[in-house]
């Protein structure tokens, strides 16, 4: 969801965000998962949630005539085989007397074969009430991710990468279920406060995002907005500025949320609106916090030292990035390398 309501809000759309932002319901992240009821099972092992604690388990919710559906099966089917050892996934689909009856959910199985490599399993229609309407998802294909424990690990669709993601950490014993409830209360705050910007009741946003933020330091969605209704809608620069140069004081330690303010002010659109002393104040705490061993960090700071007309300085740090960065962010990192020394070069001509 995050990546969704980044897209929505660089062109300022709340309503069509909003469209697509799901129900806020009952069952959430945290809360223990709900019994399956199933009439048919139709392909794999029946299961039983609570008999299974050896095993993370993926409850999915599609149906025959579902496009995206069909998309999601080669998805489920790979993490069956990936996972095989540690995770059990089922699909499980509310038959109708229409496209989605049961002989037409047989055929479609059937037909699928090993495409459709999970358990497949028809539902008496308890199992997506419990799940689906209680969830307030509105949409399939829709997944919930059960823990061993028992607990909602985490729900959305299958189509999403953040569904490989969380399915390695748990099975790696390094994902916090504790972290994950609270990102998703800070995302439900988010739908409710950007709610408000359709009537244009800007004071309550900031004031909603001040609240976020006191929850989650570095969510960047919230500092865009802050940023945006500020000199945007309420024509005062200066409110936002205020408010950096106290975050930046409450939480300079805190090198996740130093760099992400650091990022967004070095990278807003229009340079009148770029605010370089707060990017560079921002980005020193991130490489001190950081205790300059974050490639990312290193790299936020040389941006705004670049920002301000030091590319000898900047050069320099991000050399530093180069040389601590991961195998999969180097060359990125020494890309922006040599763009720093192509302008350094550039520079001398125009002496």
């Amino acid at each position: 969801m995050m990546k969704s309501r980044k897209a929505w809000i660089g062109g300022w759309a709340f309503s069509a965000f909003l469209a697509a932002a799901p129900a806020l319901a009952g069952l959430d992240v945290g809360d223990p998962a709900p019994p399956l009821s199933i009439a048919e099972w139709i392909k794999g092992s029946p299961v039983e949630l609570s008999k299974d604690n050896k095993k993370i388990h993926v409850v999915e919710f599609w149906a025959v005539w579902c496009g995206p559906c069909k998309i999601s099966i080669p998805n489920l089917t790979d993490y069956q085989h990936k996972y095989a050892k540690d995770v059990t996934i089922i699909g499980v689909t509310d038959p109708d007397i229409g496209a989605n009856s049961l002989t037409a959910i047989k055929r479609f199985v059937k037909d699928q074969g090993s495409k459709m490599e999970y358990t497949v399993a028809v539902d008496t229609g308890k199992t997506t009430q419990s799940y689906m309407a209680a969830a307030g998802a509105i949409g399939i294909p829709h997944a919930f991710i059960v823990g061993r424990d028992g607990r909602i690990a985490w729900q959305g669709s299958p189509l999403d990468p953040a569904m490989d993601e969380v399915l390695g950490k748990m099975v790696a014993g390094a994902y916090d279920i504790e972290t994950a409830k609270l990102e998703q209360e800070v995302n439900r705050r988010l739908d409710q406060v950007l709610a408000m910007a359709q009537e244009r009741q800007w004071q309550k946003v900031w004031e909603g995002m001040l609240d976020i933020l006191e929850i989650d330091p570095a969510n960047d969605v919230a500092m865009e907005v802050m940023r945006r209704i500020s000199v945007d809608e309420m024509k005062d620069g200066d409110k936002f500025r205020a408010w950096a140069r106290g975050h930046i004081d409450a939480h300079r330690t805190n090198a996740k949320a130093m760099q992400q303010l650091a990022s967004m002010l070095c990278s807003t659109t229009e340079l009148t609106g770029r605010m370089p002393d707060l990017a560079l104040a921002a980005a020193k705490a991130a490489y001190d916090a950081s205790g300059q061993k974050s490639a990312s960090a290193i790299a936020t700071y040389a941006l705004a030292i670049y920002q301000v007309g030091n590319l000898d300085r900047a050069i320099a740090l991000q050399q530093d990035a180069v040389a601590v960065a991961q195998d999969g962010d180097r060359d990125a990192i020494r890309g922006v390398l040599d763009y720093y020394r192509n302008c350094k070069k550039l520079q001398e001509t125009v002496k």
